[in-house]
């Protein structure tokens, strides 16, 4: 699926990749590209959201794919600083 939206934040992959997951009581999956994905699932067992962290400079890009009925936007203190783009 194709990112719903994409965030550059000024936090590195490590620390948004971990606050990702904790906030979502989830874990992360380093893939062999270099992205950390943190997936969250729905009350019945669906994937609701799907967050792929990317390294870039000192800081992090980070795309979100959401499916219909997902989760609000608590997980936007994960970025810190940051810029939609």
């Amino acid at each position: 699926m194709a990112p719903t939206e994409q965030y550059r934040s000024k936090r590195s992959q490590n620390e948004v990749a971990f606050c990702l997951a904790d906030k979502n009581m989830t874990s992360v999956l380093e893939r062999d590209g270099g992205q950390k994905v943190i997936m969250t699932k729905n009350g019945f067992g669906a994937v609701a959201v799907a967050f792929s962290v990317y390294p870039e400079g000192q800081g992090s890009r980070v795309e979100y794919r959401r499916a219909p009925g997902g989760i609000g936007g608590v997980w936007k203190q994960c970025l810190g600083d940051f810029e939609t783009l």
